[in-house]
C-alpha cells in the first residue's frame, strides 16, 4: 500500500498524455467541428473529475501510509488543480458559445497550462518518491 501512489501517479501521467497528445487532436481532425465540440465537452471533464478522484485517493493513502509531507502536498495540490480545471469548464463553454474568444483563449490555456502543473507534480512524486518512512 505504501507504493501505490506510484502506481496512481503513473496512472495520472498516463491519462494526461494519452487525452492530451492522442484523443483530443484525433477528435479535432477526425470529426467535423459541432460533433467533435460535443464530444469534447463530454469528454473533459470527465477527465478532470478522474484525475482529481485518483489524487485524491493518492492522498488519503499518502496520509495513512506514509509520513512524506511533501508528497502529500504533491497529491493534495493535483486534486485541486483538476477540480478548478473541472469548474472552469463551463465557463470555457459559454465563452466559445457567445463567441467572446479572448475569455474563451485565456480560460482555455488556463486549464492547459493547470493540467501541465498536474502532469509535472505526477512526476515529481515519482522522481522522488522514498519507498521506506
Amino acid at each position: 500500500m505504501k507504493n501505490l501512489p506510484l502506481i496512481l501517479s503513473s496512472v495520472i501521467i498516463g491519462i494526461i498524455l494519452f487525452q492530451s497528445a492522442l484523443v483530443a487532436p484525433a477528435i479535432n481532425k477526425l470529426i467535423n467541428p459541432t460533433e467533435a465540440s460535443i464530444l469534447l465537452r463530454f469528454i473533459w471533464p470527465k477527465f478532470f473529475l478522474i484525475i482529481s478522484f485518483i489524487s485524491l485517493a493518492s492522498f488519503v493513502i499518502i496520509m495513512i501510509y506514509s509520513s512524506q509531507d511533501f508528497f502529500k502536498y504533491l497529491s493534495f495540490i493535483s486534486f485541486l488543480l483538476m477540480l478548478i480545471c473541472y469548474f472552469i469548464t463551463p465557463s470555457i463553454n459559454e465563452a466559445k458559445d457567445s463567441f467572446n474568444d479572448q475569455l474563451w483563449t485565456v480560460l482555455h490555456l488556463s486549464t492547459i497550462i493547470i493540467t501541465l502543473a498536474t502532469l509535472i507534480l505526477n512526476i515529481l512524486i515519482i522522481i522522488y518518491w522514498k519507498s521506506t518512512d
